[in-house]
Parts: structure tokens; sequence; C-alpha cells
């Protein structure tokens, strides 16, 4: 059973193919499937951040890292997608807009923690991404919506997605707990995070499917294209493996349960498709990147 809760690949196709089956956490559940999303992030944020040691942590010394994780995630990233918006309208676009507003998935640092990359300036990066969020995010909603995020709410995300898994993990530190117990926790937690975000707008992938491929199409630009290039410039450049698994991330991986929860907010259920969308697509990335680009196997 560990074993199977290990293989991250297969528990994202299995975690998909439930969403799509029951379309969400039920009612009778007393969690919203927002809420549910949460609480799996913090899980597996807490888990990766017990092999953080902060004593001695150096926020100055990871300047680089914030800088590249900048410029990848709401320079990179939002300029890409916010280009490939135009290809759509109404909604549609709106939602597009909403998904390149938003930083990083907070998932990167687990991501980066299992596909054994460096996970300290990823923490450090990832964190310092979510607090100019707070300002970076309703600039762009203003300027291509014309109407901003409120900061209250980026600083909740904040709040429970950051801070208080670091606080939770200290005190997981005092127990000892396998790293396999540790990855096949987190993968179970990102089953249920799937099933939250993907599966009450499984509606999107059986109604129109002209409209799912472009809408896939640019999912697939924004992350595999852009991220097999990227992993290509930083091989060319002798960057070492440590360095290329966050980056990597930080390119592609955006936080679509966010999007989704805003776009729904701001603008209504059909400005979420696209964030549900790149759910399903990121899924692909994430799975493509453990077997293949990132495979533990390869160091081992």
């Amino acid at each position: 059973m560990q074993g199977f809760l290990g293989n991250n690949a297969v528990m994202m196709i299995l975690a998909f193919i439930t969403a799509m089956l029951i379309g969400g956490f039920p009612k009778e559940v007393v969690l919203s499937n927002s809420n549910i999303a949460m609480l799996s992030l913090m899980v597996m944020m807490s888990l990766s951040l017990t092999a953080l040691q902060l004593k001695g942590l150096k926020v100055r010394s990871h300047g680089n890292a914030i800088r590249n994780a900048f410029v990848l995630s709401f320079i990179l990233s939002s300029g890409i997608t916010i280009l490939m918006s135009f290809l759509f309208q109404g909604e549609l676009r709106e939602g597009w807009i909403i998904e390149a507003a938003v930083p990083s998935a907070v998932s990167v640092v687990p991501f980066t923690y299992i596909l054994k990359g460096d996970l300290e300036p990823t923490l450090v990066s990832s964190a310092v991404l979510y607090f100019i969020a707070l300002a970076f995010t309703p600039l762009i909603t203003l300027l291509f919506l014309g109407q901003p995020i409120d900061e209250l709410t980026l600083l909740e995300y904040v709040s429970v997605l950051i801070l208080l898994p670091l606080a939770i993990s200290r005190l997981i530190r005092r127990f000892e707990i396998s790293q396999e117990n540790k990855t096949a926790t987190i993968n179970l937690a990102f089953f249920v995070l799937i099933v939250a975000i993907a599966g009450p707008n499984r509606q999107v992938f059986f109604t129109d499917p002209i409209l799912l491929s472009g809408l896939a199409a640019v999912a697939f630009v924004r992350t595999f294209v852009v991220g097999l290039l990227w992993n290509w410039h930083l091989k060319r450049k002798g960057a070492p493996r440590k360095r290329r698994v966050p980056e990597v991330l930080f390119a592609t991986y955006k936080n679509t349960g966010m999007a989704a929860t805003l776009a729904i907010g701001l603008v209504g259920t059909t400005a979420a498709v696209p964030a549900t969308v790149c759910t399903l697509v990121e899924i692909s990335w994430l799975i493509f990147l453990s077997k293949y680009l990132f495979s533990t196997k390869s160091i081992e």
C-alpha cells in the first residue's frame, strides 16, 4: 500500500478519474470543495517543510532564486498567458487573465521536495512571491479586467498556505516520519486536491470538445512548451538538476485552485473553465516531470 500511495503518477491519474466520476466531494461532506482543497494544500505544505531547517536560514542569500522565480512566474508565465487570452472572448478571456494574475502554485514546494530539487530557496521564493502577489495580482486584474482583487483575500492565502504550514511543520519535525510515509501522505493529499478542484467543473470535459481542445492547446503551450524550452535553456547553461526542478515548476505551475475560486467570485462560473482545464494539463505535466524529465530513479 505504501508503494502504491508513493507513486505520484498513479495517484494523479486515479484522482482525475475519480473527479470525473463523482464530480467533487458531495454536499453531505461538512466542508465545501474549496475548503477541502485548502486543507489538502496545508497538509502537503506542512509535510514538505519538515525537511527545511529554519535555524540559520538567510533570506538575503536567496536573492537570485527569488528574482528568477518572480521573472518565471509573473513575467514569463503570466505574459504568455495574457497574450494567449486574446484568442478567446468574454468570460473565457477574463478567466485566462485571472489565471495569469495568480502566483505560482503553493504545491511547487512539495513537488520540489518529491522531485529532489533545491527546497530551501524554493520555499523562500514561493513565500516572497505570495507577498509580491498582494500588489501584483490586483494590478493585473485592474489593468485587464477593470477591477482589482481584494488584498485581504490574498493575505488569507498567504497565512493559510504558507505561514500556518510552516508553524505546523515545526511540530511534525519532533516525530520521526520516514520520507516514504511523507511522500505517500503528500500524494494522498494531492489526490484529494485534484478531486476537489476538477470534480465540480467536470462538465467542461464532456460538453464542447472543440472549445475544450482550444483551451487545452493554450494550457499545453504554457506548461509543456514553456517548461521544456526553459529546461533546455538551463541545461545548455549547465544548471544543476536541483536548480532546474523548481525553476521549471515556477515557469509552468500556477495556483489554479486560487484562479478558479477568484474567477467565480469576480466574474462567474464560465470564467473558472480555463483554470479547470489547466488543472488537467498540469496533472499530465507533473506526471511527465516525475516519470521522465526529473525522474528520481535516474538519481538513484
